[in-house]
């Protein structure tokens, strides 16, 4: 696995941040704008030096980003997070050269998944073995003592080895050290239709059990293809909250989902949080540990 480099030094120069797309920032060539995100800006980016492998460039403001670079650079050697390659420095910025995976968001995904199929689901056995990836990554991080605080589908990106669907975390701006012994946090933060009730009550929470929360709403998700609780339709952020604190689970009744695979959200989306299974336990679970015939993948 490549060291990871520290190019602040190189990499220190006066560029227009709106015309980016072009040119070549020390030994990256910038290709085009991924995406726009509240606190930063993602390029595709091919590094001339090592045949044009492609990189994803994140930039995020000084402040922001020493945090997230903390956070990033702890994770290195697990396949299940995006890896951090260098660091470089642009003005006002600093910058995060990931590791690039070319599938696109999970969200993107089970959208495209979900309208490509008759039953609008994304096939059980996919779900299964993506969600397991998930779990163990999560599982990993959270054994090192941090919590992402931010897992949701647009934070989870895809690729294929060899031809299998794998997947990587990614964005720890938000992700915290915590004290095992001591691990209540109190800032609300994260994307609400994916805030646990203890995190939209307002009260202290474990980002573990909080983390484990998303997991589930990020499974129910990619079984029946939007989310359990939901802003739209023009419900109000004071109804989404109390739908989150209610925790009830509504199943459509127009599509096949197996009574186990419901197990485990059921085991996920909790009120109470210390009854919340822990993502350890979660691979015991009957529904991997086999294949349910009633949900047959999707061609």
């Amino acid at each position: 696995m490549r060291e990871q480099q520290s190019l602040l030094s190189p990499a220190i120069q006066t560029y227009d941040e709106s015309t980016l797309t072009g040119k070549t920032i020390w030994k990256f060539r910038i290709n085009r704008l991924l995406g726009v995100g509240a606190f930063s800006k993602v390029y595709l980016a091919t590094d001339e030096n090592h045949g044009n492998r492609k990189s994803a460039i994140k930039m995020i403001g000084k402040a922001k980003l020493l945090k997230d670079l903390r956070m990033q650079s702890s994770f290195l050697q697990h396949p299940g997070i995006i890896q951090l390659e260098a660091t470089m420095e642009i003005e006002r910025h600093l910058c995060l050269v990931l590791e690039y995976v070319d599938g696109g968001e999970l969200f993107d995904f089970v959208q495209q998944q979900g309208t490509k199929d008759s039953t609008g689901q994304v096939d059980e056995i996919t779900v299964k073995d993506l969600f397991l990836q998930l779990v163990t990554t999560v599982q990993w991080i959270h054994e090192k003592n941090v919590v992402h605080r931010d897992l949701k589908l647009e934070n989870i990106l895809l690729y294929r080895n060899n031809g299998q669907l794998k997947l990587k975390v990614s964005d720890f701006g938000l992700a915290r050290v915590i004290d095992p012994k001591q691990p209540l946090l109190s800032t609300r933060c994260g994307s609400e239709e994916y805030a646990a009730p203890e995190i939209v009550q307002g009260i202290g929470y474990d980002g573990r059990l909080t983390d484990t929360w998303a997991c589930g709403v990020i499974l129910y998700a990619m079984l029946v293809s939007y989310l359990p609780f939901s802003a739209r339709d023009g419900t109000s952020l004071s109804q989404l909250f109390y739908q989150i604190v209610q925790a009830t689970i509504r199943w459509p009744k127009d599509q096949v989902i197996s009574s186990h695979a419901k197990q485990v959200v059921s085991s996920l989306i909790l009120r109470q949080p210390e009854k919340r299974m822990s993502l350890a336990d979660i691979p015991s679970l009957p529904w991997f540990q086999s294949i349910d015939s009633s949900c047959p993948p999707t061609v």
